[in-house]
């Protein structure tokens, strides 16, 4: 890009040079006033070739967007918005300034009245020069401008999925939240957001919630011509709260020696709560299984020591203690005996009953 400016320059200076030339050394018989007035248009034309030379010139360095895309570096451009406006100035201290000129890339040449207001988006170019009052023409200036009236679209993706209850996003502590901005025309030039009542601040890294619970997050964006987007916000829950989870034996366990029975015909079931987001899964093992989902009550129904085991899990991940019951199963009935005894036993005589003596 160096390289073209410089090469511009290099051409710029020298046509100008050409038309200091022409106006500078005029002919010994151009005394009359329709001479002048033909020399003058002679040195408009002449300006107005070497326009076109120029823009030739910068066509073939800069590129036609119309024809094969902008190729001007948007470090080059000045980035603005249709609502931006531009003033020409210009000073002769000779022959003083006649008018000032200026067109668009695609159009002609007009008198500079007003304020200049570009409405069409994309990449462009303004030429502009002036004019003094013995036509004099000064070599035309380009500036570049990329115009962007649309503001950019700003989205905010959880790393985890949101799990939605009652269309109330909800999130795990762990999670994350990355801003995602985009702008088809200068680019975004910044994303900021807040949280809860916090003040405003750039966004650079992914966002994490501390707090458990509601939190309101806000964000924006705005692009290099200054044009920001809505302000969205989003109320995301925190579930920063384990379920809790029980095992419950159909019959009491009945404690022997420190030791727990289980009665015959037992059956255990897994009960389990969350407030937050509610329980996705409930998972059970019994000794060395691995754990699998509990689906119905438990039965054992082997002879032995035995350990039965839950944890649940709720719908953004969280999980509960793992809890347990240690039971005894004893499928042995007892024995009993009967045994004759070696001796009689002893019956003891009734006392007589006591009599009433007669009156």
């Amino acid at each position: 890009m160096q390289a073209h400016k410089y090469l511009l320059a290099i051409l710029t200076i020298s046509f100008a040079g050409q038309i200091t030339a022409q106006v500078a050394a005029p002919k010994a018989t151009t005394s009359t006033k329709d001479q002048a007035v033909k020399k003058t248009e002679s040195t408009s034309t002449q300006a107005k070739d070497g326009v076109d030379k120029v823009e030739t010139t910068v066509k073939d360095i800069l590129g036609d967007k119309k024809d094969s895309g902008a190729s001007t570096s948007n470090a080059s451009a000045l980035f603005i918005t249709s609502k931006t406006t531009f003033s020409l100035d210009a000073k002769d201290e000779s022959s003083t300034i006649d008018f000032i000129e200026w067109k668009p890339k695609n159009g002609e040449y007009r008198k500079y009245t007003q304020p200049i207001r570009i409405s069409e988006e994309g990449l462009t170019e303004v030429y502009y020069r002036s004019v003094d009052k013995v036509g004099n023409a000064e070599t035309p200036k380009i500036l570049v401008l990329h115009v962007d009236n649309t503001a950019p679209r700003v989205s905010l993706v959880p790393q985890e999925q949101f799990f939605v209850l009652d269309g109330v996003p909800f999130a795990s502590k762990n999670n994350t939240y990355t801003l995602v901005a985009e702008d088809q025309q200068t680019g975004v030039e910044k994303v900021q957001f807040s949280i809860n009542q916090e003040a405003a601040k750039n966004y650079a890294d992914p966002i994490k919630l501390e707090n458990g619970g509601a939190n309101v997050v806000k964000y924006s964006a705005t692009d290099k011509s200054g044009n920001s987007s809505p302000e969205s916000s989003i109320i995301i829950t925190v579930d920063d709260v384990k379920p809790t989870i029980e095992i419950v034996p159909s019959f009491p366990l009945v404690d022997i020696n420190g030791k727990n029975f289980q009665r015959k015909g037992n059956v255990f079931y897994v009960n389990a709560t969350d407030k937050e987001s509610g329980i996705k899964k409930v998972l059970v093992k019994v000794d060395e299984e691995e754990f699998k989902p509990y689906v119905e009550a438990i039965a054992i129904e082997t002879q032995g020591d035995h350990v039965i085991k839950a944890m649940a899990v709720d719908n953004v991940g969280n999980q509960s203690d793992v809890v347990e019951v240690k039971l005894t199963v004893d499928l042995t009935p007892p024995t009993s005996t009967i045994q004759k005894s070696a001796e009689a036993p002893k019956t003891e005589t009734p006392a007589p009953a006591a009599t009433t003596p007669a009156k």
